[in-house]
């Protein structure tokens, strides 16, 4: 059993979303969100390393990660 943290940035702070990976009810919820949130063109970084200070990019919702950080598009002008 692994739970697992999605962090949503948004202009008011982060929002987060736990799951436990052994509870299916859970995953499907926060891949569903994963997925609203990257149609939304959100970025999605698997956090890694000590205390997360390293990532990388993904694309795909994986509910064994720990920690993934969903970072809003940015607005150009």
């Amino acid at each position: 059993m692994s739970t697992g943290t999605m962090c949503v940035m948004t202009g008011a702070g982060d929002t987060k979303i736990l799951w436990d990976s052994s509870n299916r009810v859970e995953v499907d919820a926060a891949r569903d969100h994963f997925n609203d949130l990257v149609k939304k063109r959100y970025l999605a970084f698997k956090a890694e390393g000590r205390e997360g200070t390293r990532g990388s990019q993904i694309r795909d919702f994986d509910p064994n990660l720990e920690r993934i950080i969903m970072v809003p598009p940015s607005v150009g002008g």
